[in-house]
């Protein structure tokens, strides 16, 4: 990822972040696993991992 992918990245956890505020807290769970899920992908795009 370069400067700005990495930028982009982490505005878009940050709105979902924000987003799961307005969401019932039964559906908090799947959100913060698809959000782990994204974070695990880009983490993997690391070189040396």
């Amino acid at each position: 990822m370069n400067s700005e992918e990495t930028e982009g990245f982490v505005a878009n956890v940050k709105d979902a972040l924000s987003e799961i505020d307005g969401l019932d807290v039964s559906q908090h769970g799947e959100r913060y696993l698809q959000l782990h899920r994204n974070l695990e992908t880009a983490l993997t795009t690391i070189d040396g991992l």
